[in-house]
């Protein structure tokens, strides 16, 4: 882990540098000493979150959990007889309806990015209800989605690096790639200013490569789980 920790602080010190001089809308927070993780918690995640308490674009906004806050917090984790462990969230999109709604509400909307707190791997599910409600891999086989096998790679891949479009893909589907500020002094430019960001920092290309109808591989572990 430790070489990839290492690439993703400069990937973050490279972002917070261009977001000051570019001024663009997003934040990426202070580092933060979390001296009360549990000692349970999976290693890369706490790491990833010394690094910096949240980041947040117009599409995702990532917050460090409660769960690896304080051992309180973490033995309140629900014990659920379901396929995976009751998952940490990493964090959310904000852009659907969904998210607007219940943002509104004080309290995390959107879809949800997941950490599993026993194997430490980041996965999406599009359809929780439905998730939660079977024990077959087969049945859910469309809704789940492996994402990376642990919160380093998937923050130095998928947040702050190449994959990030994927991420859009997956969640938001690939529509909103491409949308552009209509008018004003950014108009042409595209409205997500977090992929404006990291081409900014030279982390994704532009233009943007193309997105593979299935860029989601399955990770280390998920040999049980649907291919």
């Amino acid at each position: 882990m430790g070489g990839m920790l290492e690439e993703l602080r400069s990937r973050v010190e490279r972002c917070r540098a261009v977001a000051a001089e570019s001024e663009l809308p997003v934040e990426i927070g202070s580092p933060v000493a979390l001296p009360a993780a549990p000692a349970e918690a999976p290693t890369a995640a706490v790491a990833v979150f010394r690094l910096f308490e949240w980041v947040e674009g117009p599409l995702f906004r990532f917050d460090c959990p409660d769960e690896l806050r304080s051992a309180e917090a973490w033995r309140d984790l629900p014990d659920l007889d379901t396929l995976r462990p009751m998952p940490i969230v990493l964090g959310w999109e904000m852009w659907s309806w969904r998210s607007t709604v219940e943002g509104r509400l004080g309290v995390c909307g959107g879809e949800q990015i997941a950490l599993d707190p026993v194997e430490g791997d980041v996965y999406y599910v599009d359809d929780w209800a439905w998730f939660q409600r079977n024990i077959e891999w087969e049945a859910v086989a469309d809704v789940y989605h492996p994402i990376a096998p642990d919160a380093v790679t998937f923050f130095t891949e998928w947040v702050f690096g190449p994959r990030y479009p994927e991420l859009v893909s997956l969640v938001l589907g690939p529509g909103l790639l491409e949308q552009r500020i209509g008018k004003g002094r950014h108009k042409g430019e595209l409205s997500d200013a977090w992929l404006r960001l990291l081409q900014r920092a030279e982390l994704v290309q532009d233009p943007l490569p193309v997105i593979p109808e299935d860029p989601v591989p399955l990770v280390s572990g998920d040999r049980d789980r649907p291919d």
